[in-house]
C-alpha cells in the first residue's frame, strides 16, 4: 500500500512550486537574459566595424544623425592618399578623422552619382571619389555611389539620399 505524504500539520501535503519561487525564478530569467542580450549587441557592432564597407556605412549613419542633432550640415572629406600612405581615410568637423579598418583584396570609396565621369583603365572602368559628402540638418545627404571592390569583384552600391542608407544595386544608374 503506498503512503501519501504528510506535511506537519497533519493534511496531505501539495507538490508544486509557490508563487514566491516562481516568481523569483522569472527575475533571475530576465535578469541572465538581460545581461546576455547587452553583451551580445556589443560583440554585434565590433564584427561589423571590421569591414571597411560596413564601417563607412555606419560613419555615414552617425554623421547624419549628428548633422540632424546639431542641426547643421556637416561634410565628409575623404582624404587622398597615396597607395601605402597610413592614416585616415576620412576628416569631417574640426579635428574628428575615421581610419576604416584594413581588409585584404577590399577597398571601398565614394563616387558621385553619375556615371558620366568614367574612365576605362586596364580594362576596368574607374571614377574619381567625391570631393566631399554633405549630410544636411534635415536627414538627408547628397546623391551619392559608393564603390566595393572585393578581390577585383567590383560593386556599385547607391546611397539613399533621404535615408543615407544604401539602395538595392539595380538603382545604380
Amino acid at each position: 500500500m503506498k503512503e501519501s505524504l504528510q506535511s506537519p500539520t497533519g493534511k496531505p501535503a501539495r507538490s508544486g512550486f509557490t508563487l514566491l519561487e516562481t516568481l523569483l525564478v522569472i527575475g533571475l530569467m530576465s535578469m541572465l537574459a538581460a545581461v546576455l542580450i547587452g553583451g551580445s549587441a556589443s560583440l554585434l557592432k565590433g564584427t561589423a566595424r571590421s569591414d571597411p564597407e560596413d564601417a563607412l556605412l555606419a560613419l555615414m549613419q552617425k554623421l547624419r544623425r549628428e548633422a540632424v542633432e546639431q542641426a547643421q550640415t556637416i561634410e565628409l572629406i575623404p582624404v587622398r592618399k597615396t597607395e601605402g600612405e597610413e592614416g585616415a581615410d576620412f576628416t569631417w568637423g574640426e579635428d574628428h578623422e575615421e581610419t576604416l579598418p584594413v581588409q585584404a583584396g577590399v577597398s571601398v570609396k565614394i563616387i558621385g552619382p553619375e556615371v558620366g565621369g568614367a574612365i576605362l583603365l586596364g580594362g576596368l572602368e574607374t571614377e574619381s571619389p567625391v570631393a566631399r559628402l554633405r549630410f544636411y540638418s534635415d536627414g538627408t545627404c547628397d546623391r551619392v555611389r559608393l564603390e566595393i571592390v572585393r578581390n577585383e569583384n567590383r560593386r556599385i552600391t547607391p546611397i539613399d539620399p533621404l535615408t543615407c542608407a544604401p539602395l538595392p544595386a539595380v538603382d545604380a544608374k
